[in-house]
């Protein structure tokens, strides 16, 4: 079971990562949504929220150091990030503010499943 969490993992992570970094006005992008319809900075937000959140969450059923885990995803979201300074997307830092949310609400809610 562990290996199947491990690869579920490891290609959310390969989704997220090319999912993070292509930009929005990529061809393939406007075709699913169009540019008016893409999320405001309030919804994109909660959107990165959920993302790190569900990240975390996943990587801690897979590998079994519980604070490199949360250190990995920490240095993630910063990482992918500041790798968007390199595209059309761009940098922001309350994306940055709710991935790291999103993430530590994810351990502590993992922190409470293990001890029911």
């Amino acid at each position: 079971m562990k290996y199947k969490f491990k690869f579920l993992s490891i290609t959310y992570f390969i989704i997220l990562s090319i999912a993070l970094l292509i930009p929005l006005d990529f061809f393939l992008v406007t075709k699913i949504v169009e540019q008016e319809n893409q999320p405001s900075n309030n919804t994109s937000f909660i959107i990165h929220f959920f993302l790190f959140f569900f990240l975390y969450f996943l990587f801690n059923f897979s590998f079994s150091n519980t604070i490199k885990v949360l250190l990995f995803c920490i240095t993630y979201s910063v990482f992918i990030e500041s790798l968007q300074l390199f595209t059309t997307r761009g940098f922001q830092i309350g994306d940055i503010i709710f991935n790291l949310i999103g993430v530590i609400l994810s351990y502590f809610f993992v922190i409470l499943l293990k001890n029911k």
